[in-house]
């Protein structure tokens, strides 16, 4: 039978691979990952980069602890893609049953790795860069002036993580099409920019940006919700009657949400409907961040962490594997719902992200 080749194991190993060919963002921050099992908002402590200080030497020296910072992280980021599979699927060669289930299965998952990832980089990015309105070339170099202004170190590990909007504002500038001034040809051939001011460039479909028609005006708001509904209340929204549209986003504490209805708010208040479900209760308000147009993100290496673990393997797990390398654990589940009497997979990750250091964030927009 089909499910004695296509086993957890092979699946999960398979999972990984993908996972790993899709993601962007998380090979450019600082990384944590220990084999240890976790679960579901279990808070742990990691190691930060450590930081020393040139003092002057006046005939003596003043020891300084090796000692490298460390942080908590809430490991409260469960992303799981759980779906129906039939006998004949089962029968499929590894090969076409990841073209069919786990190829899509991990764009998704890649895609909500990246953009938290992008989400609290960009909330908590203590330097802002503007887009002018015609676009040119020095923009870019104050991405890269931000950071040195904030003594980020001039090494390899300066990113540059465009959106859809400026990768094709920006590559299309003479400076780079024009071979005779890069250089090279890759702004035509691939549509990248290549290092520019100190910085790797990148493209991202996952970057924040809005998706309605007609952008909205707010600029500013201050939010609560409850777990698991699909609204927040909005107080302090700047300006006062201000609008949120459909596709628009809000990044709060870090998570993103699509503005679900349009709405404008009354006297600095309003009722914010999105597409996802509250993921933690706010009792008192906390500032959410606006995305009514594209936010890219400059940064170091050392701003910001990804932080993953492996989930516990259920009981009984002989239909259950994990599958981990490079910092990356996927765990995958076969079950059956005796209800529907189906057959399900489910693919599912756990991660913790975490901003470092503000001064080494810089948003782009």
């Amino acid at each position: 039978m089909g499910n004695t080749i296509l086993t957890p194991d092979i699946i999960a190993k398979e999972a990984l691979m993908q996972l790993e060919k899709k993601l962007v963002m998380a090979g450019l921050v600082h990384r944590d990952y220990s084999k240890e099992f976790v679960k579901v908002g279990d808070t742990i402590t990691i190691r930060k980069p450590a930081k020393f200080v040139a003092k002057n030497f006046l005939g003596q020296v003043e020891d300084q602890d090796l000692v490298e910072g460390s942080t908590t992280v809430k490991m409260d980021r469960y992303r799981d893609i759980t779906v129906p599979i039939s006998s004949k699927e089962m029968t499929l060669d590894i090969d076409d049953f990841s073209k069919q289930v786990v190829e899509p299965a991990m764009s998704a998952i890649a895609e909500a790795v990246d953009g938290d990832l992008l989400a609290v980089g960009i909330q908590n990015a203590s330097n802002k860069v503007a887009i002018s309105g015609t676009p040119v070339i020095t923009d870019l170099a104050n991405v890269g002036k931000a950071l040195d202004k904030k003594k980020a170190p001039r090494d390899n590990l300066r990113n540059l993580v465009l959106g859809v909007d400026s990768t094709y504002k920006y590559n299309t500038l003479t400076n780079f099409t024009d071979i005779s001034q890069s250089g090279s040809s890759e702004a035509l051939r691939d549509s990248t920019i290549g290092k520019a001011f100190t910085m790797n460039t990148y493209m991202s479909q996952n970057v924040p940006s809005t998706a309605a028609s007609t952008a909205g005006t707010v600029t500013a708001l201050k939010v609560t919700g409850t777990q698991g509904q699909k609204q927040f209340s909005a107080t302090n929204v700047t300006p006062s009657t201000g609008k949120l549209n459909e596709g628009d986003e809000i990044i709060v504490n870090g998570y993103r949400y699509i503005v679900s209805e349009d709405v404008t708010a009354s006297s600095g208040s309003a009722t914010v409907k999105v597409t996802e479900k509250v993921v933690e209760t706010i009792s008192t308000a906390v500032d959410a961040m606006p995305i009514i147009k594209e936010h890219s993100l400059g940064f170091h290496r050392n701003g910001l962490a990804l932080v993953t673990r492996a989930l516990e393997l259920p009981a009984g797990a002989a239909k259950a594997a994990i599958a981990s390398a490079n910092g990356l654990a996927v765990r995958v589940v076969y079950g059956y719902d005796q209800d529907t009497k189906t057959d399900k997979i489910s693919f599912d990750i756990i991660y913790g992200v975490k901003n470092l250091n503000d001064d080494l964030l810089v948003d782009f927009a």
